[in-house]
């Protein structure tokens, strides 16, 4: 108890410290929040893992995060960004879901249909159910890391599958939001677009088809 007290204290002491140096109106317009990363060189970095990071611990919402790295660091190097940070943020969550929150989190979320489902679907087909709904929006995204730490799983097999199901889209999100603050809309870009458009429909289509005829949803 006393562990998980002075861990949220410490969360809460971060999130002070973010409105308070005034970083929140570094991001309250493009060309500002550009400025601010690109000035502060790898602490730039560093800062939006940890923004990462905490997204994933605190069940935020993090789809803008790509979009948001892409516009800051460029396509690719905002879409690895994101997907590090993400792939550490959900793996922290994991632990703390599987240690010191564990017991808050059953408290809270054990009667959770979607925690429920998730428990039966790993507990039925292991890692292909975790591969099936990192790739398909199947279960709210936030609340996944700490449902599969109620799970048998091991953190390095949830690490490593997390990360390598999460860099395609946070690689194509952050593209497309650095392609058309430099770029523009051009017929070019246009059909950059459907292309990757239809590479990440088939990465949440396909996955989706191939659970329902092996049954893993249902």
């Amino acid at each position: 108890m006393k562990k998980t007290i002075g861990f949220i204290l410490v969360l809460i002491a971060g999130i002070v410290l973010f409105y308070v140096s005034g970083l929140s109106q570094q991001f309250q317009s493009v060309a500002h929040m550009q400025a601010w990363f690109q000035s502060q060189g790898a602490w730039g970095y560093l800062t939006f893992i940890v923004i990462c990071i905490l997204t994933a611990i605190f069940m935020l919402p993090g789809g803008l995060l790509a979009i948001v790295a892409g516009i800051a660091f460029g396509g690719v190097l905002g879409g690895l960004l994101t997907a590090i940070g993400s792939t550490i943020g959900a793996t922290v969550a994991f632990v703390l879901g599987k240690t010191m929150l564990r017991d808050t989190i059953v408290k809270k979320y054990g009667q959770n249909k979607a925690f429920q489902r998730i428990m039966q679907g790993v507990n039925e087909n292991g890692t292909e159910f975790l591969i099936l709904t990192r790739l398909v929006p199947i279960f709210p995204y936030a609340i996944q890391s700490y449902a599969y730490a109620l799970t048998p799983m091991k953190a390095g097999k949830f690490t490593v599958i997390s990360g390598i199901t999460m860099l395609p889209a946070c690689m194509i999100y952050a593209i497309f939001a650095s392609d058309i603050l430099t770029k523009g809309l051009s017929v070019g870009l246009s059909i950059k677009f459907t292309i990757m458009g239809i590479i990440l429909f088939a990465l949440t289509y396909i996955p989706k088809q191939v659970a329902k005829k092996r049954h893993l949803l249902h």
